[in-house]
């Protein structure tokens, strides 16, 4: 309750094989901004969420339990603050297990546009816009040391594009905050700002349903590799560069020169250069 308002977060479980470890998470946010669809923002991740728990479900469960959480009170004025609904729920709701690892979507439906005009030569037949409407960006590999590697293992399904980087290029954007300050490993999955955010405009008929179906497919590969996975407590964190680098590079492919250009670095190898690109496209609207 905040404002004399009342939130109402949702919760289910999936029981696993080991019911006393610890869960593993996967969640969205259901409130929005406005009185209006927000088909985007944020039902798509609601859509995806509520997919991948069906599908755990209907397999028979995972190795340990799934949480499957929708969230309220994400949305501004609520956001960032103690009445945020994921806030709320690890802080009053969760059990005395905790999280083993959790996977938040925020912003997954709609396709990449940038505005871009690329001043240099690319080869013949290449669609710009057809090569970046399928990139997905995730951050949280730099949560857990064994994250990237657990991550590389998982196929990136077609009809998306996996691009990696550090969360603290964009800040806590959804409800994987209150995971990465209380140190449990996860991964926040978006598609970025688009021009129908926060707007009446962001209707069911502007998503890609076809990338939404990619993207659940990548979730729930992603919660099955976790709960079958240690994450034990490290001492450090360790930089995923090299794994970021790998996103990058496979995802544009030929885009990869031509676009680190236009974004001002030479390429995306080092962590510097990731940095300068991130924070560019952040510029362009994402």
């Amino acid at each position: 309750e905040a404002h004399e308002q009342n939130f109402t977060n949702f919760a289910g479980i999936i029981p696993g094989a080991a019911r006393d470890l610890a869960p593993v998470l996967i969640g969205a946010h259901y409130d929005s901004v406005i009185e209006a669809p927000c088909a985007d923002d944020n039902g798509a991740a609601v859509a995806i969420t509520l997919a991948v728990g069906e599908a755990v479900a209907q397999s028979g469960g995972l190795e340990r339990d799934l949480l499957v959480v929708i969230f309220d009170a994400e949305e501004p004025p609520y956001y960032l603050s103690s009445a945020m609904g994921s806030n709320r729920f690890y802080e009053d709701q969760l059990d005395d297990r905790g999280v083993h690892f959790a996977l938040i979507s925020d912003l997954v439906g709609h396709d990449v546009n940038l505005p871009l005009d690329l001043p240099v030569s690319l080869p013949a037949g290449l669609d710009i816009a057809g090569e970046l409407r399928p990139l997905t960006f995730a951050t949280g590999a730099e949560s857990h040391p064994d994250l990237p590697g657990l991550l590389t293992d998982i196929a990136i399904p077609e009809r998306m594009k996996l691009i990696a980087t550090l969360n603290e290029y964009v800040g806590d954007m959804s409800d994987h905050g209150i995971f990465r300050r209380n140190g449990v490993p996860y991964l926040f999955l978006s598609c970025g700002h688009w021009e129908h955010y926060h707007r009446p405009t962001d209707t069911p008929d502007r998503l890609n349903y076809r990338k939404m179906a990619a993207i659940k497919e990548y979730a729930e590969s992603v919660c099955r590799a976790a709960a079958g996975s240690e994450l034990p407590e490290f001492p450090e964190t360790v930089d995923p560069i090299a794994f970021e680098a790998s996103t990058w590079n496979s995802a544009l492919g030929p885009l990869a020169l031509p676009l680190a250009s236009l974004l001002g670095v030479e390429n995306f190898e080092t962590r510097e250069s990731v940095g300068i690109a991130a924070q560019t496209l952040q510029r362009f609207g994402l």
